[in-house]
């Protein structure tokens, strides 16, 4: 019932009007109390363990309301420069939104590195050739969206069509810009099921050659909790197959297979590269993320391309496949977590 709340969002007027001004101005007056906020944290780790561990988590929290305050001014320095909204949609225009966002995941990503002395280590990193590509990953919070956006964006110079949970367009930066581009926001609802299926496959269609689709098939953040809740959900429904086999995969949420199989039918043109990453999930909430600083294990990440021959069409052989995937990937974050 807690993330159903929080995807009741206010309309997008009010969003826009009301809750992205009132973002600005308590990103603004945070930023001109983070001097004070740098010191008090500075004297509590003088009587905390670890590295400077608050001073740290400050220093970043500070530079994402940096980021945060410019990136809703040039939101809207876009919008009056795109004629009020009437051109947004125009190539110009999605271009400087790309662009912009290339620049601030690259900043998010020197603040991470700094700040937390975070590292990442790409295996066997695919070949950046250009083509449509449908990207399916595993989920374990933000920090795994950003580094995935990320490589993307920065690495391979692709422009993502990502789906995303509704929710997170209570961020006003997320939901100004994420909402001007070819992207989509649903919700967990049975009831509009078949209303976001066709969402996903409209947003997989008509890939461009430097294109890639982004979807994340297991649907929420991994935890332990949210693992089991999972598998009772399967049993409950009868799918007692897919609960065995999702009880055997202790780092993965079994994978959701309805929007997969949208996109596959939508881009068959497309290669599948299938994404797998560690240690992402053990930071959590920020009391986590504080006890773990400075992160001192570097993310591992693996990315597999398949070219579109080797992917099955028919619905039963595609959830098949997409569960092997991912019982691959639980066993590839099992060697990495025992090396």
């Amino acid at each position: 019932m807690k993330g159903r709340g929080l995807d009741r969002l206010p309309p997008r007027i009010v969003r826009r009007l009301i809750l992205a001004p009132l973002a600005l101005v308590l990103c603004l007056a945070l930023i001109a109390l983070s001097p004070l906020l740098i010191l008090a944290a500075a004297v509590a780790d003088l009587f905390l363990p670890g590295s400077w561990r608050t001073v740290r988590l400050v220093a970043f929290v500070v530079c994402y309301l940096a980021l945060e305050v410019a990136g809703l001014a040039l939101m809207f320095v876009l919008w009056i420069a795109s004629g009020f909204g009437l051109r947004i949609r125009s190539e110009g225009m999605q271009n400087a939104h790309y662009g912009f966002m290339r620049w601030w995941l690259r900043q998010i990503n020197h603040a991470v590195r700094r700040c937390f002395r975070l590292s990442i280590h790409i295996e066997d990193p695919p070949s950046p050739k250009p083509g449509p590509i449908l990207v399916f990953s595993r989920h374990a919070g933000p920090g795994n969206s950003l580094l995935l956006i990320g490589t993307l964006l920065v690495g391979f110079r692709r422009h993502p069509r990502i789906v995303m949970l509704a929710k997170l367009q209570w961020e006003p930066l997320y939901d100004t810009m994420l909402n001007r581009l070819p992207n989509r926001f649903i919700r967990h609802d049975p009831a509009r099921r078949d209303i976001y299926t066709t969402a996903i496959g409209d947003l997989a269609r008509g890939l461009g050659q430097m294109d890639a689709f982004v979807l994340f098939p297991e649907g929420k953040d991994f935890t332990p909790r949210v693992r089991m809740r999972a598998i009772e959900y399967l049993r409950g429904k009868g799918y007692d197959r897919s609960a065995v086999r999702a009880e055997k995969m202790a780092h993965v949420l079994p994978p959701r297979h309805n929007g997969v199989i949208a996109a596959i039918d939508s881009a068959t043109d497309a290669d599948i590269v299938l994404v797998a990453h560690s240690v992402l999930e053990d930071i959590g909430s920020f009391k986590d993320l504080w006890s773990r600083i400075p992160l001192e294990h570097p993310v591992h990440a693996r990315y597999w391309r398949i070219p579109p021959a080797e992917v099955p069409h028919d619905r039963d052989e595609v959830i098949e496949w997409l569960y092997v995937w991912w019982e691959r990937i639980d066993r590839w974050i099992e060697e990495r977590e025992n090396v």
